[in-house]
């Protein structure tokens, strides 16, 4: 057996990544399914935190270039705008949640959009292609069903809307894995013999 089947060999196969993180994600899906409110602050907490360091950063960045005043203050202005806006989703929820929950659902609309497209294009290549497809078209109900149901909704439509997208990620992961096709259209090459 030569070095490159070893080497090989000692590396996990693609199949059982997708399988991993296909069932990752239709685990979490279950779990926002379950908590859609505890899942709807969850999501708005991590932004908020996102915009907290974005602001760090750019209050860093801007100290450390500050010999020039025009930038320095685009700069400075940027940095206290990210942690201006953690700091409102953190201290009124409800009304951060509105603001998530349409952006969130135009996302999601965008990325089932981009699936379908991207299951069209590989239907010649691949034979899975309309799982792809699927899941696509589930995204797309969902990014519609959000912005119908905003604002009376905004409270846990969100959570509820996140799990079922994951789930909608999750299972095409799970059935490549387990039939041995990649997602992205081509077969992983295999080594030749030596």
């Amino acid at each position: 057996m030569s070095n490159q089947q070893n080497i090989t060999n000692s590396q996990p196969s693609f199949g059982k990544w997708s399988i991993a993180l296909g069932a990752l994600l239709v685990v979490l899906g279950f779990v926002a399914i379950t908590m859609p409110f505890v899942s709807t602050l969850a999501t708005e907490l991590v932004i908020a935190g996102v915009f907290f360091s974005s602001g760090i950063i750019q209050l860093i960045y801007a100290y450390q270039s500050r010999t020039n005043a025009k930038s320095l203050a685009f700069k400075l202005l940027l940095g206290a705008g990210y942690i201006g806006s953690s700091l409102l989703l953190l201290f009124y929820p409800l009304q951060g949640a509105l603001s998530l929950t349409l952006a969130v659902g135009t996302f999601i609309l965008m990325e089932g959009i981009l699936q379908a497209t991207m299951a069209i294009r590989m239907r010649e290549e691949e034979s899975g292609w309309y799982w792809t497809l699927g899941s696509g078209v589930f995204a797309v109900v969902f990014g519609v069903s959000i912005m119908l149901g905003w604002p009376g909704d905004s409270a846990w439509i969100l959570g509820l809307l996140i799990g079922l997208n994951l789930i909608s990620d999750g299972w095409p992961m799970v059935i490549f894995g387990v039939t041995g096709t990649n997602l992205f259209g081509s077969d992983p090459q295999q080594p030749q013999a030596s």
